[in-house]
């Protein structure tokens, strides 16, 4: 982890690191990896001084995740992670910045990870932690030019746990709005990530009031202090489990975990598959 980069870089700096990490999730009982290319768009490498090096690193991060289904031979899928992040200020990566990407820059990136992902040979694009309208509506309209399957993922948070829940990075955004904004869409899932265990429930109940496909929930547990994420209080596998046994009798099919969560919570999600 860098301060400001998230974890953009690794493929440059460690990429055996990202192969032994797919290897551990898909030995844990994964069907689906996920590429490190959350915060490796050119929204994030550029201001770090690395544009000349996107292509580069986001074919490193592709190329880890297929190395580590081959080495396994494992039937999984790989999933190209997009996300609308920007370098952290502070430590914080917020709303306010919001203004300072035109929609024809944000275009122009999106549709420059999407294009490495369809020639790269990614299964599906996952769009990951969709929570500020502004950036995603041009995320969204790229996405939906793509022939690969969209999966969508939202993020949301509450003040308090009787408080309505809204926009992971801006409180005065309701989550239902940012719902109804990924509902003009077709997406082929939509769901809710890193977002507290307790909020996931309500925010299904938001999406499936306005959209009938493929639901999807994979929460986050600890909290983050720049450059890192503390993995304090983590939610142990099993209690992480019967939380998404609720979620199934509600109508969700698609799980995993987001920061804080680790192979050990893939294989105790693991057992839903035979529910």
């Amino acid at each position: 982890m860098r301060n400001g980069q998230w974890s953009g870089c690794v493929a440059i700096d460690d990429y055996e690191k990202l192969v032994e990490t797919h290897i551990a999730y898909i030995e844990a009982g994964a069907d689906i990896i996920t590429v490190n290319s959350y915060a490796s768009s050119r929204l994030m490498l550029g201001p770090a001084g690395l544009g000349n090096e996107v292509q580069q690193i986001n074919r490193l991060n592709i190329s880890a995740a297929i190395e580590a289904r081959q080495k396994t031979r494992a039937n999984v899928s790989v999933a190209g992670s997009i996300s609308h992040v920007l370098p952290f200020t502070d430590g914080v990566e917020g709303a306010k910045q919001q203004p300072d990407i035109s929609p024809g820059e944000l275009s122009d990136c999106y549709s420059e990870m999407i294009s490495i992902f369809e020639n790269e040979g990614v299964d599906l694009i996952l769009l990951e932690m969709m929570s500020i309208p502004a950036r995603m509506a041009p995320l969204f309209q790229c996405a939906n030019k793509s022939s690969l399957p969209i999966w969508c993922g939202l993020s949301a948070k509450r003040e308090i746990p009787t408080a309505p829940l809204t926009s992971w990075h801006d409180t005065s955004v309701s989550f239902e709005d940012i719902v109804i904004q990924a509902c003009q869409y077709d997406f082929d899932a939509i769901g809710i990530m890193h977002t507290s265990v307790d909020a996931i429930e309500a925010a299904l109940v938001v999406i499936k009031s306005n959209f009938s496909g493929m639901l999807m929930a994979y929460p986050d547990s600890g909290y983050f202090v720049a450059p890192n994420w503390q993995f304090e209080d983590i939610i142990e596998p099993q209690v992480l489990l019967e939380y998404a046994t609720g979620w199934q009798k509600s109508g969700c099919s698609i799980f995993g975990g987001c920061c804080g969560l680790g192979p050990e919570h893939t294989t105790a999600l693991s057992e839903l598959k035979s529910v």
